[in-house]
């Protein structure tokens, strides 16, 4: 006795060549999709991945110490960074931009560094200048990380004063901040130098206590403070000291992180100066060249750490995230493609 049936789609079968030949075309294309979807990895991965790390452990460690001192704000520093600041205090000189703070703190931002020196293809152990600023503690750490994760040297000097929401605790200050990075191995390098910071680079519309409260810093840091006047003499200075860090030997760039007098200068097209890297010296029609401006005559490229929220978009990071994004996962600035410029 045989049982059949009259549904529909059983009495018409499909051969089974014809159904290992679809399996085998779902498959390739699955495969096909798959490779579109994903990026190789960028050839520093790897280093990116580190310095991305040393920012999370630059967080952790710069939030315990404020919270140890009580100067915590989870309000204006929600992802607990401990890089930003209070809005205003005897050592704040300018305004600045809370979300831009903020954007400088993504660990992922020290990888896009990383992407971006790596192009310059420096040798290991090249010197680096980096002139950090109180407004942008995230951009400072950031710097510091990605040139020591690639085995460059940096060559730091440092303008103390902040924007706000910056480095302007005066008993923590950013002497003190990177101070402590060094004590718990997040970071290696001293700076060579420090300028006061505010009007000539010297202190000028600071407060009186404020400006002591820097001086102490740098006492205990053993930190040289130049003051120099006027301005050109005073970068003048600042060359010698790179040179004598540098043991004569030519960097092989320049990172400027934020607006000090000291990167900038004075110059009406020092404040054009576009964010990102720049391979070409620009001209100075009327004032003082700063740093950037001297070492870019020379030759040296110039990554220039201003402007978050346009660097942000040109290099694929989000602005202002909260949570902060998990170091690695963004293929845009790890991944090994053209589009982090």
């Amino acid at each position: 006795m045989s049982i059949t049936s009259d549904a529909p789609g059983v009495q018409g079968r499909l051969k089974p060549t014809w159904l290992a030949v679809a399996a085998a075309l779902s498959i390739a294309l699955w495969l096909l999709l798959e490779q579109a979807l994903q990026r190789p990895i960028h050839p520093q991965f790897t280093e990116m991945l580190m310095a991305a790390r040393s920012m999370q452990s630059a967080s952790r460690v710069l939030w315990m110490e404020k919270e140890t001192r009580g100067l915590i704000s989870a309000q204006t520093d929600p992802n607990r960074t401990g890089m930003i600041g209070q809005e205003y205090t005897p050592i704040t000189t300018t305004i600045g931009e809370l979300p831009a703070k903020r954007t400088a703190t993504n660990p992922d931002f020290a990888a896009a560094l990383v992407r971006q020196i790596a192009s310059l293809q420096l040798a290991r152990g090249t010197g680096v200048v980096i002139v950090v600023s109180g407004s942008f503690v995230g951009g400072d750490v950031a710097a510091i990380t990605a040139t020591e994760t690639l085995g460059l040297r940096p060559i730091v000097i440092a303008s103390l004063s902040a924007s706000v929401w910056g480095a302007n605790e005066p008993e923590f200050n950013l002497i003190d901040m990177l101070a402590t990075l060094r004590e718990h191995n997040v970071i290696r390098t001293r700076a060579i130098v420090a300028v006061l910071g505010g009007g000539g680079a010297i202190g000028g519309s600071m407060d009186a206590d404020g400006v002591a409260a820097l001086r102490r810093s740098a006492m205990r840091d053993d930190l040289p403070i130049v003051e120099v006047r006027p301005v050109a003499a005073l970068i003048d200075v600042l060359l010698a000291r790179i040179n004598t860090a540098a043991l004569d030997a030519r960097p092989g760039a320049m990172i400027n992180v934020g607006g000090a007098l000291i990167g900038l200068g004075s110059c009406r097209e020092s404040h054009e100066w576009p964010p990102g890297l720049t391979r070409k010296a620009l001209p100075c029609s009327d004032g003082t060249p700063g740093l950037a401006m001297r070492l870019a005559a020379d030759g040296l490229p110039v990554l220039h750490i201003i402007n978050l929220r346009r660097l942000a978009l040109e290099w694929g990071l989000p602005f202002d995230p909260t949570p902060l994004p998990i170091p690695g996962n963004n293929r845009t600035i790890y991944g090994s493609g053209r589009s982090a410029r």
